[in-house]
């Protein structure tokens, strides 16, 4: 198999030459008998004195020291082909050392090799699409060469050589790889082969917000109660959920029309909870609740605008499953979500005067929640997504125990 791809680089080598160098010297050595391939032997000429000859065709000089090292590859004892390349002012020289019992014919062109004990017979030319130059024998053993790398076809066995790396079948059907740098042949994902949907990327999920629980029962009868049942309620397209979501996701298992995955990733959340009333949340030394804002004859003041908002870092974890981009369901989704609050504050605006206050607090509010999220993406509609907190909102003891869920689209 060396032989092979030493004749196939020498191949190379000489088409290369012939077409982008001109001033470029091609040159095969006789090993056994130290005559030139290719020139009409003179039995009164050295071999030193017919390459005398070539080098003063091209304007060249062969020196003493080039000499020596030609003496040196001829004498090296091997039973393979060797090569000597070098460079003589702007000129390129490469010279061939063939083994012994080599014969040629059509050295400029095409050349036909035979060995005395040797049935096979190699040919040099060109494939049909003109990219590399293919070397054949009787169909056991092939080599191609070109821009795509050496291609090496010994019976069952099979080596190819290019900018990745190197690739050996074995005969027994075992393959192994090795790649240097980046494989250049991965320029689209599987998924993206298969037109499998990708949940991956940045994302932007909306929606609305909403509350479930009760409120703790008064049994202190003061005014204002620190809690009323109607305290929980929302205006429904005011209760916005806003999440900026960046994700990747790993593939577990893959099928021929689907695919199994892992998404992960973290994620940016706000909860707006905007209530249908005029009690404002408030933190006490004791608690949280909720009461009015009474003007100076303690009277409710209505309010125009009244709603807590809290800001989240979250990790979400969704195993889901995805299939063609031109199914009817895309990608289904269940897994999990673990947040820890950065932020939140209650604004109210005033009916009458528009008086705007803000007041930031943490209000009792849970550090740490956690809670399962559903995505489905459909065809026709998109990605719709559920979120429901497994943790209340507010600490226990410190707030009514409400929890809090989401849903909507992922734009």
């Amino acid at each position: 198999m060396r032989t092979l791809l030493i004749i196939a680089l020498l191949g190379l080598t000489q088409q290369l030459f012939g077409k982008t160098n001109p001033d470029s010297l091609l040159l095969k050595i006789d090993k056994r008998n130290q005559t030139l391939i290719g020139e009409k032997p003179d039995k009164n000429k050295t071999l030193r004195e017919e390459l005398d000859k070539v080098f003063q065709s091209k304007g060249l000089v062969l020196s003493d020291s080039l000499w020596q090292q030609i003496r040196t590859v001829i004498r090296t004892d091997s039973e393979g082909d060797s090569s000597l390349s070098l460079q003589i002012g702007n000129s390129k020289v490469k010279i061939g050392v063939i083994k012994s019992g080599a014969q040629y014919d059509s050295p400029q062109k095409t050349f036909k090799m035979t060995y005395p004990n040797d049935e096979r017979v190699f040919r040099v030319k060109k494939d049909s699409l003109g990219k590399s130059i293919v070397i054949r024998s009787d169909g056991k053993e092939e080599v191609r060469v070109g821009w795509n790398g050496i291609h090496v076809k010994d019976g069952k066995e099979e080596v190819h050589v290019d900018w990745n790396g190197v690739q050996v079948k074995e005969a027994n059907g075992e393959e192994t790889k090795v790649i240097w740098g980046r494989d250049s042949t991965k320029t689209q994902s599987k998924d993206k082969k298969m037109n499998l949907y990708e949940r991956k990327g940045f994302n932007v999920y909306i929606g609305l917000n909403g509350l479930t629980g009760d409120m703790p029962e008064n049994v202190i009868a003061i005014y204002p109660s620190p809690f009323l049942n109607t305290d929980k309620e929302l205006k429904p397209l005011g209760s916005r959920f806003v999440s900026l979501d960046f994700t990747s996701a790993a593939t577990i298992a893959r099928g021929k029309k689907s695919a199994f995955k892992l998404g992960y990733g973290f994620a940016f959340d706000w909860y707006n909870f905007m209530f249908d009333h005029n009690r404002v949340v408030t933190k006490t030394a004791s608690a949280t609740n909720f009461q009015p804002i009474l003007d100076a004859q303690q009277n409710e003041i209505q309010l125009n605008k009244n709603k807590l908002t809290a800001s989240y870092i979250s990790l979400p974890i969704v195993p889901h499953v995805v299939f063609s981009k031109q199914s009817a369901i895309k990608m289904i989704g269940l897994g999990g979500y673990v947040s820890y609050r950065l932020d939140s504050w209650t604004k109210t605006i005033e009916e009458k005067t528009d008086n705007l206050t803000r007041n930031g607090s943490n209000f009792n509010l849970n550090q740490v929640r956690y809670g399962v999220k559903a995505e489905v993406a459909l065809k026709h509609v998109g990605e719709l997504f559920f979120n429901y907190d497994l943790t209340p909102l507010f600490e226990k003891n410190y707030g009514p125990q409400l929890t809090a869920f989401s849903f909507g689209f992922k734009l």
